[in-house]
């Protein structure tokens, strides 16, 4: 399972309760005729479902926003571009992958054929063939890797679209999706240019037939593409140089990218009827995550997916997609901010109280006649969770939290630069007489208080009444429940464990 998901879920261990859905269906938004048709099925099958089709996935996204759809699945790249402020849509549910365990990410390759005798960092001037314009896989991370990796020249928007860029160092391509008479290179190797299954090298599948079909020479794919593609004709390029065999996508991809995504607007209880619905699919709909009888492939959710993940209530494009894809992200839009030593530093304030005394310590720090330097800028967030979703988007630049939420922040990307010290006589020694070990004076120890005349020790704790520091905190949750989950919770339902809690 994504590393992400898990520390989120990990937010919310206690029972999940869903709102009784409305009695009206879920709305889906179809982007061809074949996936209307399996749409129209799966209305049949449940009585849950009613089917409106687009032309193209920009159109669904503004009727899901207008209220004339509930829900689409979405790649990584049109999971960005939906939770942007125009449209504001969330992912609420995940395809999973995993064979053998959950696994809600795929890996995205170049794939070629075997002997074609050129390497990454030589594509320029070949031909190439895309999943779709703006897509994950098939063109985010791979031009965004070219741009960071300064492979590709591109100056920024400010002097021309990436796809000017992108025209002009392949000889040829298809990019469904591209804008045909504005970029006809990036067209030229399609049949219509749709960004639809009416274009039939859109999507993974098309962008592999694309190079199969002798009309590219690499295909951008996630390596769940090529897994059954004859080994010994196709081969996998490597970021480093390097070619290597198309089982080999661990060590020779070039990221690992989120997968796709059910979204929808910002609303809870639309967003547990869809899930219920859909789980209510797999009895009665076995189809789900099955195309071949409609007459295409990927249709509605990927042909490779095993089965679906919620997310937490509290998910939106950015924790979802996570560090690494947002950076590839900013690549492509040159988004990324110089560094300036003079900036002042955009410290995240959790409630009102920490904001006064941010404010304060932000005044303190101009009194010296010096405010150019080491200024502080104060940034309001309504939860650590908010103030993380603020760092990675660069909206703020620092935050303390407890131990508990610095594994979720790792996840998202975010790293530890300071500790607490909680030892005064340490703080007063010179660096060179400072304890080796660096945790030294920044740990404390969690503990389990009652009162004395109370008869409770550790092993009668089961239906008493606790009080806790917060959900996902250290000592208040992470470590007592911890323990509890290893001695005496065997279940994982915490809520039966405790009389009452806060």
């Amino acid at each position: 399972m994504n590393p992400l998901f898990q520390a989120l879920l990990l937010l919310g261990l206690t029972a999940y309760s869903f709102a009784a859905p409305a009695a009206d269906s879920v709305r889906w938004c179809n982007k061809s005729p074949q996936e209307q048709r399996k749409c129209e099925a799966l209305k049949t099958a449940t009585g849950h479902f009613t089917c409106l089709e687009k032309s193209d996935t920009m159109q669904c996204i503004e009727a899901i926003k207008a209220g004339m759809a509930d829900a689409i699945t979405l790649d990584g790249g049109d999971i960005y571009e939906a939770s942007l402020a125009n449209h504001d849509l969330h992912p609420i549910i995940a395809e999973d992958y995993g064979e053998t365990s959950s696994d809600t990410c795929y890996y995205a390759v170049a794939v070629v054929k075997k002997g074609s005798g050129f390497s990454f960092s030589e594509l320029k001037g070949k031909k190439s063939c895309h999943t779709g314009l703006g897509k994950s896989a098939g063109w985010n991370i791979p031009i965004g890797t070219l741009v960071s990796e300064g492979i590709l020249k591109w100056e920024g928007p400010e002097k021309e679209q990436i796809e000017s860029a992108v025209s002009r160092f392949f000889s040829a391509s298809c990019v469904p999706g591209a804008a045909k008479d504005l970029y006809p290179k990036l067209c030229e190797l399609c049949t219509n240019c749709a960004r639809s299954h009416v274009e039939p090298y859109y999507d993974y599948e098309g962008a592999f037939k694309c190079l199969k079909d002798g009309k590219g020479d690499v295909a951008f794919v996630k390596h769940l593409t090529v897994l059954d593609a004859n080994p010994n004709e196709y081969e996998l390029l490597c970021k480093d140089g390097s070619r290597k065999e198309l089982s080999d996508y661990l060590s020779c991809s070039l990221a690992r990218v989120p997968g796709h995504a059910v979204v929808t607007r910002s609303d809870k209880d639309l967003a547990h009827k869809i899930w219920q619905y859909l789980e209510e699919a797999k009895s009665t709909f076995p189809n789900l995550f099955k195309s071949s009888d409609y007459g295409g492939k990927n249709l509605m959710f990927k042909d490779s997916t095993k089965k679906l993940v919620l997310a937490p209530d509290n998910m939106n494009a950015y924790l979802y997609l996570g560090a690494e894809y947002m950076h590839i992200i900013q690549a492509l839009k040159k988004k990324e901010p110089s560094s300036i030593p003079t900036d002042p530093v955009k410290w995240c304030a959790v409630g009102k109280k920490e904001r006064e005394k941010c404010d304060t310590w932000s005044i303190n720090a101009c009194t010296t006649g010096d405010c150019d330097k080491g200024k502080i800028k104060c940034i309001s967030g309504v939860s650590v969770e908010d103030c993380i979703e603020k760092i990675m988007k660069k909206e703020a630049d620092a935050v303390t939290m407890d131990g508990g939420y610095v594994y979720t922040a790792g996840k998202c990307g975010l790293v530890p630069v300071m500790v607490e010290s909680y030892k005064a006589d340490v703080c007063a020694l010179p660096a060179e007489n400072a304890p080796l070990n660096p945790c030294y004076s920044c740990s404390y120890y969690a503990v389990a208080v009652v009162k004395k005349d109370s008869p409770l020790t550790w092993d009668t704790l089961k239906g008493a009444k606790s009080c806790h520091t917060g959900l996902g905190r250290t000592a208040g949750w992470n470590i007592p429940m911890g323990i509890l989950k290893k001695t005496a919770i065997k279940d994982c339902d915490f809520t039966k464990f405790f009389s009452q809690s806060c």
